[in-house]
């Protein structure tokens, strides 16, 4: 998730550098943009940036408000008055990404099938196509979301509404005949959900291991678990 700028060469100095005696170099100057450019962003939006650096650094309980701070170029009293602790730091970064997990339904959507728009949906999440904190995150959100009132709430709402919409285009599938209809939906979406955070796990431990490439296997798989049972075949003897 975290990316770094490359390094800027050093410019030269003296009569071959093109520059004039006493004005900065240009790689001083560029040194300097970035910072105050950071300096310059909305608040709020440094703040959130900044625990999302540390929470995957360290964790929820590894960071602290200090740490943050330093992160986010704050001083402890403008940071509060922006979120008065780090729960409602971490409620904020859950509450934000729903519209993001909202737009991965768009992609279920327009899918001809459902088992393609879950693997049109996966391979936007791990190809980094739709940015998602939970893809670094998740473990941690879900750990604290277990044992942390102040988040569960804003946590099982986003659940909610994105669960609710899988399954109905899950029901929708299943009476197009493209799933198989004596399937439980409410059975189904655990398993789904259990694949779907079950990589995401997966991609913390190994961020290396290229799950976009392995989803259209993947996408077979379940396909393969969600498919209508073949009807059986007659033998010769009883047919009329």
């Amino acid at each position: 998730m975290n990316t770094h700028a490359p390094r800027l060469p050093v410019a030269e100095t003296g009569a071959n550098s093109g520059t004039a005696p006493g004005a900065r170099p240009p790689s001083e100057v560029a040194g300097t943009a970035a910072p105050a450019e950071k300096l310059r962003r909305d608040p709020r939006r440094r703040v959130l940036d900044a625990a999302i650096a540390c929470f995957t650094r360290a964790g929820f309980h590894g960071t602290s408000m200090q740490q943050i701070c330093a992160e986010a170029g704050m001083s402890p009293g403008a940071l509060y008055r922006y979120f008065p602790s780090k729960e409602s730091i971490i409620v904020a970064i859950v509450d934000e990404e729903r519209a993001m997990r909202m737009s991965c339904l768009e992609l279920l959507d327009s899918a001809p099938g459902f088992v393609e728009g879950l693997a049109r949906m996966g391979q936007a999440l791990f190809s980094g196509e739709t940015p998602m904190v939970s893809l670094a995150l998740g473990p941690e959100i879900y750990a604290e979301a277990a044992r942390n009132p102040a988040l569960k709430p804003t946590f099982d709402a986003v659940e909610d509404e994105m669960n609710a919409a899988i399954r109905a285009h899950f029901v929708a599938a299943q009476a197009r005949g493209e799933v198989d209809a004596a399937i439980d939906p409410d059975v189904a979406m655990v398993m789904i959900n259990a694949i779907g955070d079950g990589l995401v796990l997966r991609h913390s431990f190994e961020p290396d291991l290229s799950l976009v490439q392995m989803m259209p296997a993947l996408a077979g798989l379940i396909g393969r678990m969600l498919a209508p049972a073949a009807a059986p075949t007659l033998s010769p003897d009883h047919t009329s």
